[in-house]
């Protein structure tokens, strides 16, 4: 089977690969972060009347209508999907949910169950969309983060020389497309991000650490699973050549998730 969302092998009987379930959790768990941000933008325009030189009222700042609209159509789907949800899966317990919020925790609830369903991918791609229209209507420059060099071949119009570009690619913080710093050629973030920890092997650092990272990075490991792993012998510490200190790599313990992959998927 394949992952719809970005046509990844899936263990037989999950319609969604781990990379992607992850950032599906992710979303749900952001929806109050996503609704404070919202929020905030609508608040600093339009609420305020300015006083005038003359001491009169004069009129607030536009109401953002565009973030507006898309807040209204991000919370609506929301409880919409969440109702579609539970009548098809709880048709004898059917539940009315009061706000946003609680509409993405019973998604969130039910999420385990959901991979196993033939629809997930649909409302995965359906609230990553949603979430990106209403971040990127707000009032707050998105964080750019280097996803590593690179390296498209340049054509030189005046040598006919083909070199490699040495630019560095740029991509927000919720993006799936990063952009070079020099030539402005299109990268996927999350390849570009694999690349980075798969040749990251002088980087050592406690195993928890790594850890926390590659959640952070979007895969999906746990701890427990980690020391398992060294314990049985497929995962072996390194010794940091600076520090004399002995840790993991993420390349390592990165090798060791996609190997695990591997065996869990045949």
């Amino acid at each position: 089977m394949t992952c719809p969302a970005c046509e990844y092998t899936t263990p037989e009987g999950l319609h969604l690969c781990n990379h992607c379930d992850t950032r599906f959790r992710g979303i749900l768990d952001r929806v109050p972060e996503t609704l404070r941000t919202a929020q905030a933008t609508l608040a600093n325009q339009g609420v305020q009347p300015r006083v005038g030189s003359s001491g009169t009222s004069a009129p607030g700042a536009p109401l953002n209508l565009d973030m507006s609209d898309r807040l209204g159509e991000y919370e609506q789907r929301l409880s919409e999907l969440a109702h579609w949800v539970n009548g098809r899966e709880e048709p004898n317990h059917l539940r009315i949910f009061t706000s946003t919020v609680k509409s993405a925790e019973y998604l969130r609830a039910v999420a385990h169950h959901l991979r196993n369903r033939d629809y997930v991918g649909d409302i995965y791609l359906e609230l990553r969309d949603l979430e990106r229209r209403v971040l990127s209507a707000a009032d707050r420059p998105l964080v750019k983060r280097p996803l590593g060099e690179c390296g498209a071949l340049l054509m030189d119009d005046a040598t006919n020389v083909i070199t490699r570009c040495a630019g560095t690619v740029l991509g927000h913080e919720t993006a799936t497309i990063g952009r070079c710093d020099t030539c402005y050629r299109e990268h996927d973030a999350t390849e570009k991000i694999t690349d980075r920890i798969a040749q990251a092997w002088q980087h050592v650092a406690p195993l928890s650490v790594v850890v926390k990272a590659l959640n952070a990075a979007g895969y999906p490991i746990k701890y427990a699973t980690a020391r398992q792993w060294v314990h049985r012998g497929k995962l072996h510490p390194r010794c940091d050549l600076k520090t004399r200190q002995e840790g993991h790599s993420p390349a390592d313990v990165l090798k060791a998730l996609r190997a695990s992959a591997s065996i869990t998927s045949n």
